[in-house]
């Protein structure tokens, strides 16, 4: 689960730059109205924030299930 948040976290930072540099060298799809592309660019970024939100939510859940796994230290 812990590799899985990893991978997904890293994904969601290289669509997130790969967004942010198609934004910056003004790049879009040819022919399509600037509405539409700033559409597209919106989406990448929802997509890239989604992603690291999934990443970061199963790195807590491998985390408690690591801490349930431990014993517990009685007095």
């Amino acid at each position: 689960m812990r590799r899985f948040g990893q991978i997904l976290l890293g994904l969601g930072a290289t669509v997130g730059a790969g967004v942010a540099v198609a934004i910056f060298m003004r790049a879009g799809v040819a022919g399509a109205p600037w509405l539409v592309n700033v559409a597209l660019a919106k989406l990448g970024l929802v997509a890239s924030g989604g992603l690291m939100a999934g990443g970061a939510m199963s790195l807590r859940l491998a985390k408690r299930r690591e801490q349930t796994a431990l014993p517990r230290e009685r007095p």
